[in-house]
């Protein structure tokens, strides 16, 4: 089964849809069956089909037109949606997901074989002795699994991060408990605290899924939980994804968890019936005394006197000085707004000390400031169009960078000073309805001391009385 979920610009879910296949029509008109009441949506605005191998939309020859990934697609044309696309209809979103998947029926067990006759017992004969029995074969280096069942998956081996993007833990990388479940919020019961005023004394919940990939609940929370943009009351981030707390940000870095679990699954496959402890403590003594006897003799092979003292140190103490001044490229690279050779020195930094929490924060944020470059750029070039849609496309595009970007602040004062100029100018031509969209656009981006004066709520009121608009903005 499908599921289409229609949000509006804050993540609020408007209409949902649930079918296996079929179709089903989206628009302004009350005769639409998902229908969204926006100006900027049209009347017939699209179509969305739905086939049990996947989803597509159709857009019937809309005004706004459908932007898929950034990117606006050709009307009348039949356009796949797989999950997790980014589907825009004026300032809404569609969510695609698919649900009710059985899981893969399990093999049936091997048929044994017969036992084999024994032969015939001869005069003089003694009968046979039965073999003792040996462990099966194991993978070297692997452990011994204490059960016939698989380790659970997403335990505390699954590696998983929060790295915080703004506000006052800007920079700071969070490890998740090894639990299975964390509570999230301001009160110092939880597992994870974060003392901001936006957070709720109990504000969300993770649960590990494995895989670096954890499940986000909101515990009704003041402000909300969002994932990768989207308010949520439930739903899954992976490593690369956002996730937010009221208004504090973070990036998900998650190793996939350690290679344990699929070695000691893979063991246990191999293994069958769990291995009895006498005989299990037996050939773990056997194997360390052998592994013992050979790395004396590698090591007696190759170094036959030893290193010189204090060899060992000063090795360690190099790799740990290299990796020091990569992070110092880094820092250096960052400032000079260099976000590729910032990014590549801190790589560089985490091949040599993996854990360096500092290399972890460089790379993320050069990662971050390098897509809000180019954001920025291609936004500024939407926004000389001068056009509606090109407007509305550095809206947009302003929506998709990161809250405490430099770029995202510049980008504002721009914006706001064409939108507001685009709206008296379309009042003007008594583009009314185009010129109180693009105003409400100007309150919504502009800063909180920046906001327009009167005289253009003024305008924006006169606009939405001529347009007769149904639904003014809301001006705070």
């Amino acid at each position: 089964m499908w599921r289409v979920i229609a949000t509006d610009k804050d993540g609020r879910e408007l209409a949902r849809k649930e079918m296996d296949a079929g179709e089903f029509t989206i628009g302004r008109d009350q005769d639409r069956q998902m229908v969204l009441a926006s100006p900027s949506v049209s009347r017939r605005h699209c179509r969305v089909r739905i086939e049990p191998t996947g989803v597509s939309i159709i857009d019937d020859g809309s005004a706004n037109g459908i932007v898929i990934n950034g990117a606006r697609i050709p009307a009348n044309t039949m356009t796949p949606i797989p999950p997790n696309t980014r589907v825009e209809i004026a300032e809404f979103r569609l969510l695609v997901e698919q649900v009710g998947m059985a899981p893969p029926p399990m093999a049936a067990p091997p048929m044994a074989a017969p036992p084999m006759a024994a032969p015939p017992m001869m005069p003089g004969m003694m009968p046979p002795q039965p073999l003792p029995q040996m462990p099966s074969a194991v993978l070297p280096g692997a452990a011994l699994p204490q059960s016939g069942m698989p380790p659970t998956a997403g335990g505390p081996t699954d590696l998983v991060r929060l790295i915080a993007e703004g506000g006052q833990y800007s920079g700071r990388v969070f490890d998740l408990p090894g639990m299975a479940e964390i509570t999230v919020g301001r009160g110092v019961g939880n597992d994870l605290v974060l003392d901001d005023p936006s957070m709720s004394r109990k504000h969300s919940k993770m649960r590990r899924i494995g895989g670096g990939r954890i499940e986000v609940e909101d515990l009704n929370s003041a402000n909300g939980t969002y994932v990768n943009g989207r308010k949520i009351t439930s739903a899954q981030a992976g490593p690369g994804d956002t996730v937010r707390f009221g208004e504090l940000m973070f990036r998900l870095d998650g190793s996939g968890g350690s290679g344990g679990a699929k070695a000691s699954q893979a063991i246990a496959n191999l293994m069958g019936p769990p291995i009895s402890p006498n005989v299990k403590k037996a050939f773990l003594g056997l194997a360390g005394v052998t592994a013992l006897v050979w790395l004396i003799w590698i090591i007696k092979l190759i170094v036959p006197s030893g290193p010189p003292k204090g060899a060992v140190e000063q090795a360690i103490a190099a790799k740990i000085q290299e990796a020091e001044n990569q992070v110092r490229i880094a820092k250096e690279a960052f400032n000079k707004q260099e976000w590729q050779k910032a990014k590549d020195a801190a790589e560089a930094a985490l091949e040599i000390d993996p854990v360096s929490l500092e290399a972890v924060r460089l790379r993320a944020q050069s990662a971050r400031a390098a897509e809000d470059e180019g954001k920025y750029k291609a936004g500024s070039v939407e926004l000389d169009k001068g056009t509606p849609d090109g407007i509305a496309a550095a809206v947009r595009i302003y929506d998709q960078m990161s809250p405490d970007s430099a770029y995202r602040q510049e980008f504002a004062d721009k914006l706001r000073t064409k939108l507001i100029a685009a709206g008296e100018d379309y009042f003007k031509s008594k583009k009314y309805r185009d010129s109180a969209e693009v105003l409400c656009y100007a309150f919504r981006v502009a800063p909180a001391n920046q906001k327009p004066g009167a005289s253009t709520i003024k305008t924006l009121r006169d606009a939405e009385k001529r347009a007769r608009l149904s639904n003014p903005c809301t001006v705070k």
